[in-house]
Formats: structure tokens, sequence, C-alpha cells
């Protein structure tokens, strides 16, 4: 019995050569692609998820055997891209509601990027100085 589970590992090894494999955009897609197969199953109205949910899957899988890897590369970095951006707005609402009670933030007019300063009294003007691009504007707080 040993020797069937070494001469199956040992085949599976050498199909998958020179095949992409696994990588962060295939585990996303499996996970997304069970996890609608699965409310498709359980709720009725929603048994119009269930092929969806296979063709989510089917393109995981075939993703993971794919002998193009440039293009599985593309679309990995485009994910992890997207992911990344997702990530940092939901970083930055986390931290504009964590500070909601001593920090404002200010959006530089110049460049666009996020500017964290302490409160000041209520009503008052003050010169905000864009730490990326150092353009200076005033806002009312």
């Amino acid at each position: 019995m040993r020797r069937f589970f070494e001469n199956l590992g040992n085949k599976i090894r050498t199909f998958m050569q020179g095949r992409y494999g696994v990588d962060e955009l295939s585990y996303f897609l499996s996970t997304a692609g069970l996890i609608l197969l699965l409310a498709s199953c359980f709720i009725r109205p929603l048994a119009i998820l269930y092929f969806p949910a296979l063709a989510v899957l089917v393109w995981s899988w075939y993703r993971s055997f794919s002998k193009n890897i440039y293009k599985r590369q593309k679309e990995r970095n485009k994910y992890l891209e997207i992911r990344r951006a997702i990530g940092k707005k939901v970083t930055l609402v986390r931290n504009m509601w964590r500070d909601r009670r001593t920090h404002r933030y200010y959006r530089c007019p110049n460049c666009r990027a996020f500017v964290r300063i302490p409160k000041p009294g209520k009503g008052r003007n003050i010169m905000i100085t864009c730490h990326r691009c150092h353009h200076s504007f005033n806002r009312r707080t």
C-alpha cells in the first residue's frame, strides 16, 4: 500500500511539471466558489448561484493546470494589485474611525493624499502642509 501512494505521488509530481500550480488567486477562487456552492445548496432562492459557483471552481482548476505561466502571473499580479488597493482603503477607514475623536483627515487638493492632523478647537482655520507634495492649504475644523 505504501508503494502505491509513493508511486501516485511521483505521477502527480510528473504531471504537474511545467504547469502553473496554485497561488493566492487560485485559493481565493476556490474559496469563493465553495462559498457560492454552499449558499446555493442551503438557500433555495439562491439556487441560481450553482452554475456561477461551478464556473469559478473550474476557472480555479484551469489556472492551476495551465501551462501558460506568463498569463497566470499577469492575472495574479492584477489580483494582488486590486487586493492591495482594497486593503489600503479598509485600513484608512479603520484608522479614521479609530481616530475620530482626536484627529481629522483631510485630502490634499494637489495630490489627493490624505493628511492626518490633530483636532484643534472648533471653528478654527488651520494651515495644513501635505507630507507628500508639500502643498499648503487652509481648512476650517
